[in-house]
């Protein structure tokens, strides 16, 4: 037997040591292949001798009946009738949707006009009416930048302690202090300015619409100058 098979192993080998690249790689699966063949043909051959040698299993022997006897009590009793089920939990309800306030409408803001690079121009007027007894003019009303000039004319320095600058139309009062020395220029801002006298108003108090004079009281009450 080992001859048979060592001359068969002789000969394959010296068929597949003769084949060319291509058929060194088949050759091997054509021998795989046969002897995949070969094995299923033997172990048919075995199932089939050996389902003719089998003998049929005895059929047990089944004991004469020892009577109806006790239902035995069962130690669990899981039947329905004991069994609490879990409970049915409600679906949780939609969160209501929220629906944004409606957006107020602002608290309008006064708008403080300002001055453009382009200055309105200054009037001078023919000369300012004034008291007799008084040298201190209304010389300017720039009513853009929201001051006004007050310039000394005479020789001698005046002190405006009490003095009082007035938009008529408004009724605004600016209550005026200090010396003004002759020939100086005091600036007088309705709000508050870099140089000069600042009244302190937080709004404007000249009317740019409309005639609007500017009237110097001296501390007496006595109308001093009037523009325009």
């Amino acid at each position: 037997m080992m001859k048979q098979i060592n001359s068969l192993v002789s000969v394959l080998t010296r068929i597949y040591s003769q084949q060319g690249q291509i058929g060194k790689i088949l050759f091997p699966g054509l021998i795989l292949l046969l002897f995949c063949f070969f094995c299923s043909i033997l172990i048919s051959l075995f199932q089939l001798a050996s389902r003719d040698s089998s003998t049929a299993v005895p059929s047990p022997i089944v004991l004469p009946s020892m009577g109806i006897g006790l239902t035995p009590t069962p130690l669990f009793n899981f039947g329905l009738a004991t069994f609490t089920p879990f409970p049915t939990f409600l679906a949780p309800s939609a969160l209501p949707t929220l629906t944004s306030p409606p957006t107020g409408t602002g608290t309008p803001t006064q708008t403080v006009p300002t001055a453009t690079g382009t200055a309105l121009p200054t009037v001078t007027s023919p000369p300012a009416t004034a008291a007799s007894s008084g040298s201190v003019l209304i010389t300017t009303v720039n009513k853009a930048m929201e001051y006004v000039d007050l310039q000394n004319l005479g020789n001698a320095p005046v002190d405006l302690r009490g003095w009082r600058l007035v938009s008529e139309t408004g009724s605004q009062s600016c209550t005026l202090g200090g010396v003004l020395q002759p020939n100086d220029v005091l600036r007088v801002w309705a709000r508050k300015g870099d140089t000069g006298f600042s009244c302190g108003y937080s709004f404007n108090i000249w009317n740019d619409n409309q005639s609007d004079p500017a009237v110097l009281f001296d501390a007496q009450g006595k109308e001093i100058s009037r523009f325009p």
